[in-house]
């Protein structure tokens, strides 16, 4: 469960947040750990984000201003498997609220802890300190088991460090207007073949989690705009551009990372020639015997590459992904592609040799 002294780190992160130009709505990130949800804010006035940390259960991102008597925010969301079937902090009974409040009270006995909501109705716990040493407000609620925590200071360098009625509604407001959006179910797989990521396998509906991948694209107008000091997000990995160099037709940035230009216009971002790849849909994913193929093209004593793949049974394949192993390489994270007949229906597995197997 995530902490009130968030509110620490904060200050500390301020110290290296890079300013860059926004757009009103911003894409944040994405996690995944329980249904996969991107996040989307609206900034306010004057305010840019950063993301600080994304992973497949955590997003912690910083809002800042140049204006110094502006307060300075946090926002953290993070999966709690305790809470895995809890879709909103209004579902929470009395005495689990009070566990949450305790875990604040005994950090801070003089905090002031409150109720509120969203313009959405979603119930808001905010413990407040307002006192000469620390001014803080700090908002937690609850969605689909992931704890949303939206922290804000006063600054340091304002002249008036007392948070009021009008900075609470600011961060009301905002969590009002932050999205979780989950993949379009209208995905239209006929035909296609994706990179993807295994996940879990129920052998009582033969339904096999996949995680659907595709490179990261940026457009022309995207990349051209890039100026040192930006943040640039590359899937799940935020990149601080430190530098940005062209190479013919490509760009490079901080010396490693390769923009390079496709025919269509738009730009692929890899690292020593690992593409960076970005979730688009988490499914369940029927896998009949008698309907999919299975593949190898990696040979599973050297794990280098076969000539011609080779056909595994069904049984050979689920031994391979419960136990991980096919013989000795197992399916790591980037090698695996799966293919969807003309009617959306998975008809091929294939396991292929990345060099960091």
């Amino acid at each position: 469960m995530l902490k009130k002294y968030l509110a620490l780190f904060l200050c500390l992160a301020l110290l290296f947040v890079s300013l860059s130009a926004c757009a009103e709505k911003v894409t944040l990130g994405t996690i995944s750990v329980n249904g996969e949800f991107t996040l989307q804010c609206g900034l306010p006035e004057g305010y840019t984000v950063k993301p600080l940390l994304i992973n497949h259960d955590q997003l912690v991102a910083v809002l800042s201003t140049e204006d110094v008597n502006k307060p300075a925010m946090m926002l953290s969301v993070a999966f709690d498997e305790s809470y895995y079937d809890v879709d909103r902090l209004n579902d929470l009974d009395d005495e689990a609220l009070s566990l949450l409040e305790s875990t604040y009270t005994i950090m801070d006995p003089t905090v002031d802890i409150s109720y509120g909501e969203t313009a959405h109705g979603t119930r808001l716990l905010i413990a407040k300190q307002l006192d000469e040493e620390e001014n803080y407000i700090d908002f937690l609620t609850i969605y689909k088991g992931y704890f949303v925590e939206f922290v804000m200071v006063a600054s340091e360098e304002s002249e008036d460090k007392t948070l009021t009625e009008e900075d609470l509604q600011l961060c009301i407001d905002f969590l009002s207007d932050l999205d979780f959006i989950q993949p379009d179910a209208s995905l239209d797989l006929s035909g296609k073949t994706y990179s993807a990521v295994l996940g879990a396998y129920d052998a009582d509906t033969q339904s096999l989690e996949v995680i659907l991948k595709e490179p990261v694209t940026l457009t022309d107008e995207e990349v051209k705009s890039l100026t040192e000091g930006d943040t640039l997000l590359l899937g799940r990995e935020p990149v601080v551009i430190e530098t940005v160099t062209e190479d013919e037709a490509d760009y490079v940035i901080n010396d490693e990372i390769i923009l390079h230009l496709h025919d269509d216009g738009t730009y692929g971002a890899s690292l020593y020639e690992h593409a960076y790849m970005r979730e688009i849909a988490v499914l369940k994913l029927r896998v009949e015997p008698d309907h999919v193929s299975f593949l190898d093209s990696v040979d599973p004593v050297t794990g280098y590459t076969l000539d011609e793949p080779a056909q595994i049974s069904h049984e050979t394949f689920m031994t391979m992904l419960q136990d991980g192993s096919g013989d000795s390489i197992g399916f790591d994270a980037d090698n695996v592609r799966v293919t969807f007949d003309a009617q959306g229906q998975l008809c091929e597995i294939e396991r292929f040799y990345v060099p960091w197997q």
